[in-house]
């Protein structure tokens, strides 16, 4: 029987840019219309985490620690409350608003800009890379306390459950919710210094009349138009469309949406 699968990374702004990979949540449907829900908890990136932050992910009990939680033709509440359903109304303008002819959740999450307000999780598109890495971070960590750079570069690691390395040794899933604390306060008092700093500079140039605010990436519409093709073709996906553009995959979609409005 053929069956089509679609993998998306369930994710969580924190403090200062940085973004904590929670899980990866897979839907597959059937030939015969079935389907499965899939949910893999980054466990070592959940341990991280706290309220008010993190207060889980709505429809798993987290408690139970399972490697994987299954959904067979049930709709979890993650997904349920925040794409919208086969019967919604106005379902074709917001698929086609994300360039997608069918209604696929995970998809239309990882495609749409509309953000649930309610606990901050949404859903990016899954890269191999996300599963976790071996990461030594000894000259990191050693920077950390005088660069900010440096800090974020273990945080960022931690943040994607990367398997941590201290000189060739592993650091012990213990020891990772210590690192992280005391980096991130680091992190955070760093950050904060230096958006102060900018702020006020672009405050002084307002005031000068020298400051015009970010500039719109220039965008050659004939190259749009050739790596929408190639995307509505299946020829690319989000990512190397996002890629060959030289922007990111939520810009991608804005100027196809754009694109699209244009006829």
């Amino acid at each position: 029987m053929r069956e089509s699968t679609t993998t998306g990374m369930i994710s969580l702004d924190g403090p200062g840019g940085l973004v904590y990979e929670v899980g990866a949540i897979t839907y597959l449907v059937r030939e015969d219309e079935s389907f499965r829900y899939t949910f893999v908890p980054n466990w070592p990136v959940i341990d991280l985490l706290e309220p008010p932050l993190f207060q889980g992910v709505p429809g798993y009990d987290l408690s139970l620690r399972k490697t994987e939680y299954v959904r067979e033709n049930v709709t979890p509440t993650f997904v349920s409350e925040r794409a919208p359903s086969e019967s919604r109304e106005g379902l074709w303008q917001l698929l086609d608003a994300c360039g997608m002819e069918y209604l696929d959740k995970i998809e239309w999450l990882i495609r749409t800009d509309t953000r649930y307000i309610g606990d901050g999780l949404y859903v990016r598109p899954f890269e191999e890379r996300e599963v976790g890495a071996d990461v030594d971070v000894a000259d990191a960590i050693a920077g950390a306390a005088n660069s900010e750079q440096a800090a974020r570069a273990v945080l960022s690691a931690l943040c994607r459950g990367d398997a941590l390395f201290l000189n060739g040794e592993p650091i012990a899933d213990s020891e990772r919710k210590v690192l992280h604390d005391v980096l991130l306060s680091m992190y955070e008092k760093a950050y904060r210094a230096r958006e102060e700093k900018r702020i006020s500079g672009v405050r002084a140039a307002a005031e000068r009349g020298a400051y015009k605010g970010r500039k719109r990436k220039p965008m050659d519409e004939l190259v749009l138009r050739e790596v929408v093709s190639s995307y509505e073709a299946r020829e690319l996906d989000a990512e190397e469309a996002a890629a060959r553009l030289g922007v990111s995959v939520s810009t991608f979609f804005r100027r196809l949406k754009e694109l699209r409005l244009q006829g």
